[in-house]
């Protein structure tokens, strides 16, 4: 069938470029712009199941002027001395100017500007030591929105303005909260993908002159690449069309990423045998029928694997998991398509001017002869020949090597730290560490309980099962205040009723002031219950916002969460004084951050069993050897243990401190991908080797496949590893953390797995399992009725090639 493709390519070129160019040019032209319909809000993409989401949808329907898709916060700070009048003055400019803004430009969606002048919400924006303000605004687009990044900029221009005409003693001014977030991660995706692209590019030219050494030759893997590229993209916005179907801004990088590394290897193959069957004597299109006949099965085969292991993410809950597998996978198949197709296309339009400034490589038999010498001779050949000769020995240092990466491999944890992904010295990240020098460190991302009945909270019994609750949330460890309808600024009220029995000065006092005392108080109900209490759907719904002693991301923040849930669901049963039933939800950022872990853990586990079984099908069907496909995975699975190992090793050379988390996208996207990619290698070594058995036998094939495609395999393994490695230029830390580990496990593959724990013990598996083409191929002293390990144990292997 692949040969029947080749011959059609070789045909007919010039219908296959334009069928693509065709192809390109109408995507191009009908999709529509990939930045306005990719998403990336965690909360958006979590199942309904979860506390955070229902929680959202419960503060969407009760207090939606609080709902907001972002908030970008300015802090307002002076370093060692309070605010001054001077201080407070400018930041009533700004917010004007921010309200002026707000009104001139509704596409930016500004919605309300909180300050420290707006009742008991702007009591909180005053830190404790008065250095500190803070101004909020809310905005209507998600966090890592394009529209979120322009609002962000405009409304920063803004307050720089203001307060650049303050002169040089006007106060710091920083932007962070959410949406400031956001457009830091945003900038730091776009710049990643830029310098990653242009990285990934040079390489892969590099790279392509070095082993071809022919700018012609060089160009047609990089044309069909590009146009893989430049389709797929096209036709990934094209599909978010389709109801249900989304896009995430990560999945961009890593397509192009993968597409340049896989696609490379591809053609690479494709070129590779071409070559050979020019120096058999074919003539082009010929060599090229029989170039992609050779080399099809195994290339579909391998990217098949890859695609399966991405595609089988589409069965995970958390859709930006879901979204993302499918969409690389697809862009995948465009590469492995134009491979097959455009590649040996272009072969056969530039013919014998491919090799320029060489000649086509056609060999007499004189020319055969010196190169099967100096195939015997050369380094590949060597290392097969040294394999052979001492496969116990190989396989064990092998082993070795691998075995304390893979122990530090086993014991890494993942973290779900949003802000992890920045450098320190972001924006965004100075700003909160602003916050938090001068407010409490809960303060930038508080637990919100939400509760729903169909009583009244303003009641009498309302009131005091929210006293009840709020006073026992304050007893929580790592709690520092509680604020809710019953004690808005975060502690209760004093209760200054005079008691009548006592007849003292004290009690005339307040006897007197009593009006103005109950004045006060109606005042800040009032307030406290416009911003505690709402209606939805015929329910009642209050609010407690529970400021957490640590940083909402930290372990300790995740611990008390859980003790909230558990004392919400033991206490509100025993104390419903109400008699209603209620529904609790949390929300906020460690409610969210929780549910994300719960989420990508039961996913991993999912998707990594699913990709372990159909890899292992894939090779069964391919291989059909039961013990060689199960010890196949299970190298693959050591590269990839040993891979996170590494990363963790590595951050302790480069920090100087232990590494003791990675982020959670790491260990999901490096083990679909290095387990794919790993089997990848695996598949070409193995069918090339089932090819030589049937003229060699089982050990000679074997061996004379590792010589033969060493070189290949090499060279697509260094562009593999290059490809990912230049992930390690982007701005965030997170695809600095995945191309590293990328790379190191390619590597690993490559230079330690596919060279010498494979060949070492299929050699050992197919001489001891007795297999008859093994025993006609193995040299002699191996051939003995003893069993193989037995003798060499006894030192009786002397010769294996």
């Amino acid at each position: 069938m692949f040969q029947h493709l080749g011959r059609i390519t070789a045909k007919y070129p010039w219908t296959i470029c334009a069928c693509w160019l065709i192809l390109g040019v109408t995507l191009a032209c009908t999709a529509p712009h990939w930045d306005a319909r990719t998403q990336d809000d965690d909360i958006r993409f979590f199942p309904d199941r979860f506390t955070s989401v229902r929680a959202y949808q419960l503060l969407e329907q009760a207090f939606p002027q609080d709902v907001f898709a972002s908030r970008v916060v300015f802090a307002v700070e002076r370093d060692t001395d309070p605010l001054s009048e001077h201080d407070y003055e400018l930041v009533n400019r700004l917010v004007a100017d921010l309200e002026t803004l707000r009104r001139d430009a509704p596409e930016l969606k500004i919605g309300k500007i909180d300050s420290y002048r707006d009742g008991l919400v702007g009591a909180r924006l005053i830190s404790p030591d008065q250095q500190c303000t803070l101004i909020q605004v809310s905005l209507g687009s998600p966090y890592l929105a394009v529209s979120t990044l322009h609002a962000v900029d405009r409304a920063e221009a803004v307050a720089k303005k203001r307060v650049s005409a303050a002169g040089d003693h006007a106060p710091n001014l920083y932007t962070t909260g959410v949406a400031g977030v956001g457009r830091d991660l945003t900038k730091a995706c776009g710049n990643s993908l830029e310098d990653t692209t242009w990285a990934t590019v040079l390489l892969v030219i590099v790279v392509l002159l070095a082993v071809y050494r022919a700018p012609v030759m060089a160009l047609i893997p990089l044309i069909t690449i590009a146009c893989s590229v430049w389709v797929a993209l096209n036709l990934l916005a094209m599909m978010t069309l389709l109801p249900g179907v989304q896009l995430v801004n990560i999945s961009k990088i890593f397509a192009i990423v993968i597409l340049y590394g896989a696609g490379t290897d591809y053609c690479l193959f494709l070129i590779s045998r071409y070559r050979e069957e020019l120096e058999d004597g074919q003539e082009t299109a010929g060599a090229i029928a029989r170039g992609v006949g050779g080399v099809g099965e195994a290339l579909v085969a391998s990217a098949g694997t890859v695609m399966v292991g991405l595609g089988l993410m589409a069965l995970a809950e958390f859709a930006k998991v879901r979204y993302a597998g499918p969409a690389i996978a697809i862009s995948l198949g465009v590469a492995l398509l134009a491979s097959l197709t455009l590649t040996p296309a272009l072969l056969s339009l530039t013919g014998a001017a491919a090799f320029w400034p060489r000649r086509p490589p056609r060999f007499s038999a004189k020319d055969k002869a010196l190169r099967q010498m100096h195939l015997r001779l050369g380094f590949w050949d060597w290392v097969s020949r040294g394999v052979a000769r001492r496969p116990v020995l190989v396989l064990s240092v092998a082993t070795l090597i691998l075995a304390p990466l893979v122990f530090f491999g086993l014991r890494v944890p993942s973290n779900y730290r949003a802000t992890g992904e920045l450098s320190p010295h972001a924006e965004s990240l100075r700003g909160l560490a602003a916050i938090q020098r001068h407010f409490t460190a809960g303060d930038v991302g508080p637990v919100t309980v939400l509760l729903a009945t169909t009583a009244d909270w303003d009641s009498g019994a309302g009131q005091r099962q929210i006293d009840h609750l709020s006073r026992g949330f304050a007893s929580l460890p790592n709690v520092a205040e509680v604020r809710s309808l019953t004690q808005p600024l975060g502690m209760p009220l004093i209760d200054l009723t005079p008691d009548p029995e006592r007849d003292c000065l004290v009690t005339r006092l307040l006897i007197l002031v009593q009006p103005i005392v109950e004045e006060f108080r109606s005042a800040i109900h009032a307030q406290a219950k416009e911003h505690y209490v709402a209606s939805a759907a015929d329910r009642s719904v209050t609010r407690l916002d529970i400021i957490l002693k640590s940083d909402p991301f930290e372990p300790e923040s995740a611990a008390t969460l859980k003790l909230i849930r558990t004392w919400l669901a033991i206490e509100l049963p025993r104390f419903n004084l109400i008699g209603k039933r209620i529904q609790a939800e949390c929300f906020g950022i460690t409610a969210c951050a929780q549910d994300l872990a719960e989420v990508t853990e039961g996913d991993r586990l999912r998707v990594n069993g699913l990709v372990l079984a159909s890899v292992f099908l894939i090779l069964l069907l391919l291989i059909r050897r039961l013990v060689l496909s199960i010890y196949l995975l299970l190298t693959t699975l050591a590269s990839y243990y040993a891979a996170l190992g590494a990363t963790v090793l590595a951050g302790v050379l480069w920090t100087g401190a232990p590494l003791a988390t990675v982020d959670w996208r790491v260990p999901f996207f490096l083990f679909v991908i290095l387990v794919a990619v790993g089997e990848d290698y695996n598949i070409l070594l193995v069918s090339r080797a089932l090819q030589e058995r049937k003229r060699h036998g089982s050990f000679e094939g074997m061996r004379r496949a590792l010589a033969k495609t060493g070189a290949a395999i090499t060279s697509c393994g260094l562009i593999m590893a290059g490809t990912f490695g230049t992930l390690m230029l982007a701005g965030l830390n997170t695809l600095i953390q995945i191309g590293f580990a990328l790379a190191v496990g390619v590597l690993i593959d490559t230079f330690v797995v596919r060279p010498f724990l494979v060949p070492a013990f299929a050699m050992l598996w197919w001489h001891e399992a007795k297999d008859p083409a093994a025993a006609a191929s193995a040299p002699k002293s191996v051939s003995r009725k003893k069993p193989a390990l037995e003798r060499i144990a006894q030192g009786e292997w002397k010769q294996a090639a």
